[in-house]
This record gives structure tokens, C-alpha cells and sequence, in this order.
């Protein structure tokens, strides 16, 4: 337990009545640390938000969460929303040039529920023939607005023709990931004859595994997103394992940081440190006051940097906005809009992890310095 003084001699140390220009003195050998803090944080919370999105984006603009060879109405949990759909090819013949684009044949009201809350659209209101959704992307390229007209040639595989067909744009939907959506339309299930499969939509978050086992126990071929799709949901795996080559790096610059931070308060400190132990204070004791006072540094450095890097984070999606209207194939393989999912236990376990390592190192600093013999 520490004396009375002692927690005086801590409280003064760490800047308690010693006035502005002494906190900032005592915080620049760490001003790199809170830096990397906040850059490092600021990739966290961007790479766990872009990678969320990503995951979530290929069950929505892809086959569902899960997708079945026949209908699982009967077994899928309340919550999900289960859709019937056609898929094929087809040629879109526009004023503004040509596009082959992949094609789902959908039935009305597959966008609403939880597509509508989770993509941005923009319907035509007015009377449609064959109204297709496009995406933005296709809806840029074509120079395509809701209500326009154009012909569709819709390839029949199992007739091995072609049928072309007079189409309205019905709606545009904003391309979240160009990988997947850029070049996918949504057209009357009606205009396809291929065979229907059908699409569940698990809400976000939720594990597709147990409903998998489920469906194949009761005779229900089906797939998850993440097979079907395998090489783009290997894009979410390798970003999230980022993420800890990020909190290892935060842990060993914290260490370097915090241990010169600790040498400079000793060379700072020489003088009261003699004078502690003039008056009779133990060594061991001493180095007890040095540890808490460079530990107390290292973790406000730790914090704030961490504050900052995901307040800036928030900006990240405007950021990603601009460049995806400047340079879009630059962003090809990311979602080009997100919301900002702040991972609270890993931004925990990295400033958890820096302060271990910290005192480890603040540990031995104190040990090896000769101030205190």
C-alpha cells in the first residue's frame, strides 16, 4: 500500500497543480504512442466496419444467406424472410451502349423487409413494362434513370435461344460492393424460365450453420453465402485477419514507447529521486512511484489515441464516398458504403494488451535503471 506521501508524490508527478506546460512536457515522449494509437485504431474500427459490411452485403446482393434447391418455409426460423427467385443472363441495349449483366428473377416484394432498410433505392412511380432494377453503376454506364425504356436479351439455357424484350428501369439500387452488384439486375421472375431456387435471408448477425444442418436433416439441399461465394468471403476473412496483426503492433510499439517514456521521467526526475531516497525511502518503493506514474502516461496516451482514431473513423465512409465517385474501380473489391460498427472488445483488448506489455516493459526499465542504486 502506498503512504499518504506517496500518493502525493504520484499525484504532483502527474500533473495535479503543476500547470499546463508541465502535462504537455511529461506527454511528448509519448505523443508517437498516442499517434499510433490513433492510427491503428482508426484501421480497426474501419477494417471491422468494412469487413461487417462486406459479409453482410454478399448474403443480400448475393443468394441469400443461405440458398435452397426447394422451398424451406416450413423450417426456417420466423424472423428470416425466404424468397423465390430465378437466376440467367441476359444483354441490356441502351441508348448510352450495351451491358451483359446477371440477372434474378424475383416476385414482388423481394425488396421489402430487411433490403429495403439495409440498401438505398430509387423506384419509378409511374407505369412499367417489365420493370428491372438496375444498379447505380449500370444506371451511370447506360446513362439509365427510373422510367426509362430499353431491350433486355434474355438468354434461355434451357431453350438455347434468346428472347428479347421491351423493359422500363423500375428502380436503381446504390452499388454497395461493385464486385458483386455492379453488373446484377432484378427482373419479373416471369421473363426467366429457369428453375427456382430459393433464397433465406437470415437477419445480420445471425449464424447460418445450425439452419444448414437443419434444412440437409430434412432433405433440403442448400448452401451458405460464404461457400457459394467463397472467394469474395475469403476478402472479409483476410481483412479481419488484419486486425491482429494490428493489436500485436499496437503491443510491442506500446512497449518500445512506454519504455523510453520511463527513462525520461528517471532523467527528468534524478534529482527529487535522490532526495526520496535521502530521506529514507526505499528503493523498491521508489521504483513502485515511477512505475505507476509512466504507466498512468502510457494508458492516457493508449486512450486518447484510441478516442481519436475511432472518431475519425466516422469519417472514413464520406472519404470512401469521394473516391468511389472519382476513381470507382479503386474500390472494386470494398463496399463503397457502410455504417461505422465500432468493435468495442477488440478496441478493449488492444489497449488491454498495449498496457500489459506497457508495465512489462516499464517493469524492466525500472529494474535496469541506475537512478535507483
Amino acid at each position: 500500500m502506498l503512504s499518504e506521501a506517496g500518493r502525493l508524490y504520484i499525484s504532483r508527478k502527474r500533473g495535479k497543480g503543476m500547470g499546463k506546460r508541465y502535462l504537455v512536457t511529461s506527454m511528448l515522449p509519448l505523443v508517437v504512442l498516442l499517434a499510433v494509437s490513433a492510427a491503428l485504431s482508426f484501421a480497426l474500427v474501419f477494417i471491422s466496419s468494412v469487413s461487417s459490411q462486406i459479409d453482410r452485403m454478399i448474403a443480400v446482393m448475393g443468394s441469400g444467406t443461405l440458398y435452397a434447391l426447394s422451398d424451406p418455409s416450413d423450417f426456417v426460423p420466423p424472423e428470416a424472410e425466404v424468397s423465390a427467385v430465378r437466376n440467367g443472363s441476359a444483354l441490356i441495349y441502351a441508348e448510352g451502349g450495351t451491358a451483359a449483366l446477371e440477372i434474378k428473377g424475383i416476385e414482388e416484394g423481394y425488396f421489402s423487409g430487411m433490403r429495403s432498410d439495409e440498401l438505398e433505392m430509387i423506384w419509378h412511380e409511374g407505369e412499367a413494362v417489365n420493370p428491372v432494377v438496375i444498379s447505380s453503376s449500370s444506371s451511370a454506364s447506360l446513362s439509365l434513370s427510373p422510367g426509362d425504356r430499353f431491350t433486355m436479351l434474355v438468354w434461355e439455357e434451357n431453350e438455347g435461344r434468346a428472347r428479347p424484350f421491351l423493359c422500363t428501369v423500375g428502380g436503381v439500387f446504390s452499388s454497395v460492393y461493385p464486385q458483386l452488384d455492379s453488373h446484377l439486375a432484378f427482373v419479373p421472375a416471369s421473363l426467366l424460365s429457369s428453375e427456382a431456387g430459393y433464397e433465406i435471408l437470415l437477419p445480420a448477425g445471425d449464424d447460418p450453420d445450425s439452419l444448414l444442418a437443419l434444412l440437409w436433416d430434412n432433405g433440403i439441399p442448400c448452401e451458405t453465402y460464404r461457400t457459394m461465394y467463397s472467394s469474395l468471403y475469403s476478402n472479409v476473412l483476410s481483412s479481419v485477419g488484419i486486425l491482429y496483426v494490428i493489436l500485436l503492433a499496437v503491443a510491442l510499439l506500446a512497449a518500445f514507447f512506454s519504455s523510453d517514456a520511463a527513462h525520461f521521467y528517471i532523467d527528468r526526475d534524478r534529482k527529487d529521486i535522490k532526495e526520496l531516497l535521502i530521506l529514507g525511502m526505499e528503493r523498491k518503493q521508489v521504483r513502485s512511484l515511477y512505475f505507476r506514474i509512466a504507466l498512468s502516461f502510457v494508458t492516457a496516451a493508449c486512450i486518447c489515441g484510441c478516442i481519436i482514431g475511432t472518431a475519425l473513423a466516422f469519417l472514413s465512409p464520406l472519404l470512401l464516398r469521394f473516391i468511389s465517385r472519382t476513381d470507382p474501380a479503386l474500390l472494386e473489391y470494398y463496399v463503397t458504403s457502410f455504417s461505422i460498427d465500432v468493435p468495442f472488445m477488440s478496441l478493449s483488448l488492444m489497449v488491454l494488451l498495449s498496457l500489459l506489455v506497457s508495465s512489462l516493459s516499464v517493469y524492466v526499465s525500472m529494474r535496469r535503471s541506475r537512478a535507483f542504486f
